[in-house]
């Protein structure tokens, strides 16, 4: 009996490390802030702003990245109702942050030796990148920002994981709008 459940820890744990492991964001928050006064109801189309504001700094954004944050806002913003359209009732601007990050880390263990055992303390650095992604949402008749998301989290993908990357964080986002007031 204890051999087999052996076996199944052998084999049901590496198979969980594996799925969680293939998330590409790890830690992922986010973060609303809207104006309490806006009419959210209101609201039935959007365009996006013609010079989107995006971080130089980030080191996976290219043209080809730009294009699939747009196609990820207008699918989510589309499940939401909204339309896009050239006479909009709002703009959509999006950023990106990205920064290199560090954390050092310290343990203590205890190492058995011959003739007893003794602590140690052993400190890493551990090195990420954490990526910020910012959408507003401005009300075009009062040229106002109306709603804001951000999503943070540590990047843990490569340039080809990219796009589930994107849709993850603008998919946790835009699940915030309209805000439940």
């Amino acid at each position: 009996m204890k051999t087999r459940i052996i076996n199944w820890v052998v084999v049901i744990v590496p198979a969980l490390l594996l799925m969680v492991s293939c998330n590409s964001i790890k830690n992922l928050k986010t973060v609303v802030e809207y104006d309490k006064q806006a009419n959210f109801n209101s609201y039935n189309s959007y365009k996006f702003l013609n010079e989107v504001s995006v971080s130089d700094t980030h080191d996976n954004y290219s043209t080809e990245n730009k294009r699939t944050f747009e196609n990820s806002i207008h699918e989510q913003l589309k499940n939401k109702g909204l339309e896009e359209t050239e006479t909009p009732d709002l703009y959509i601007n999006f950023f990106v942050l990205d920064s290199h990050e560090s954390k050092s880390i310290t343990r203590t263990t205890y190492r058995d030796q011959q003739y007893g055992g003794m602590m140690h303390l052993d400190t890493y650095i551990k090195e990420y990148e954490q990526g910020t992604l910012i959408i507003d949402i401005v009300d075009v008749s009062t040229k106002n920002l109306v709603w804001r998301g951000l999503a943070t989290g540590v990047i843990t993908g490569k340039q080809e994981d990219m796009q589930k990357t994107i849709d993850e964080a603008v998919r946790a986002i835009v699940s915030k709008y309209p805000p439940k007031v």
